[in-house]
């Protein structure tokens, strides 16, 4: 159960993430040259970094938007379980067979955007050689952004 909850945090978080669009196209001064911010920016130098192929950066870009959009349709599904959740707090006693339909409901919720996920994960696989592979490898298990450029 406690994992769950983790979980679920961790989506909520993962959405408000992706939908700051704000920082989209941004722009801050470093070092004489400008450097962007944001998503978009973050995707434009990990594609830099890696050497990507015209062909392999449409492949990257449109699974980012794919996986932007399937997190985007599931937000109005997420805020209709936290209200099945606060309506099941508000009742005098606490049904747990409402507790189950709505821990069920974010199950298959989060199954689908995993599902979701693997897909664009071996889509991008796909178009990648060993070095490229290797290099976005590199980055992952030296902790992401901050090491990446």
């Amino acid at each position: 159960m406690f994992g769950f909850v983790i979980g679920t945090i961790c989506l909520f978080l993962l959405i408000g993430v992706l939908r700051r669009r704000h920082g989209f196209g941004g722009w801050q001064r470093h070092g004489g040259h400008r450097q962007g911010f944001g998503p978009r920016a973050f995707l434009w130098r990990l594609l830099r970094r890696i050497d990507a192929t015209p062909a392999q950066e449409k492949v990257f870009r449109d699974e980012a938007s794919g996986l932007r959009d399937a997190v985007h349709g599931l937000r109005g599904e997420l805020k209709a379980s936290g209200r099945d959740l606060a309506v099941a707090l508000r009742d005098e006693t606490l049904d747990r067979q409402k507790l189950e339909t709505v821990y069920r409901k974010q199950d298959e919720l989060l199954a689908s955007l995993r599902q979701r996920l693997s897909d664009s994960l071996a889509r991008v696989h796909s178009t990648l050689d060993a070095r490229q592979r290797n290099e976005i490898a590199d980055l992952l298990e030296r902790g992401g952004r901050s090491s990446c450029f």
